[in-house]
């Protein structure tokens, strides 16, 4: 299923998040298909971009959702706010601004993330940040197949639609294969991102 239109002067966007870069919507789509959460999302960039079956918005915080997360999931965390654990709960907690021992929002949700697959309530994902300090503090990531691409992330701001130009942000991307079809899932990713940048597996 191809995706005719990236970008649309009709949409207005409540967030002053930023967006998966278009460039990179093609790439998506040939190795996810259809995407069955969006964890982190709004109904208008779903709409126009991601297209997922379900998300979770920020105002909704999928991070604190009580369901598991299931089937395909494609995921890029808040580039802004905090993450701070709920002792009452047990879980995380996304805000825009968080207390005393508040984490980094894309460790925390890339560890939900994993928590999620390593459970199979997800069947695959793929993870999208341009936190390059998880590179540091996050060593699992280093697990998985990940793509660095060759260009700068051209982000999309999520209220007005605007590229940096030229872009400031490096992003990568990590991916979380079908754990029933091995190696032959992970060839997949590799066919599909090296046009995109460098992939380690």
């Amino acid at each position: 299923m191809k995706r005719k239109t990236y970008l649309s002067t009709q949409i207005k966007h409540l967030s002053e998040d930023w967006l998966t870069p278009c460039e990179y919507l093609p790439y998506i789509d040939a190795l996810l298909g259809d995407i069955d959460l969006d964890p982190c999302s709004t109904h208008d960039a779903n709409i126009e971009f991601i297209k997922a079956k379900k998300i979770y918005t920020l105002k909704e915080d999928g991070l604190n959702a009580e369901d598991p997360w299931t089937g395909t999931v494609y995921l890029f965390p808040p580039t802004y706010g905090r993450c701070s654990f709920s002792q009452e709960r047990g879980t995380w907690r996304w805000s825009v601004t968080a207390g005393m021992g508040a984490k980094a929002p894309s460790v925390i949700w890339f560890r939900r993330l994993l928590k999620e697959w390593k459970l199979r309530n997800i069947c695959e994902a793929l993870f999208f940040t341009t936190y390059a300090e998880m590179m540091r503090i996050c060593p699992e990531i280093w697990d998985y197949p990940m793509c660095f691409p060759t260009d700068r992330a051209k982000l999309i701001h999520g209220k007005n639609l605007y590229q940096i130009d030229p872009p400031v942000h490096w992003g990568y991307f990590i991916y979380l294969p079908k754990l029933d079809y091995g190696f032959q899932q992970v060839d997949k990713f590799v066919d599909i991102f090296s046009h995109l940048g460098k992939v380690v597996v």
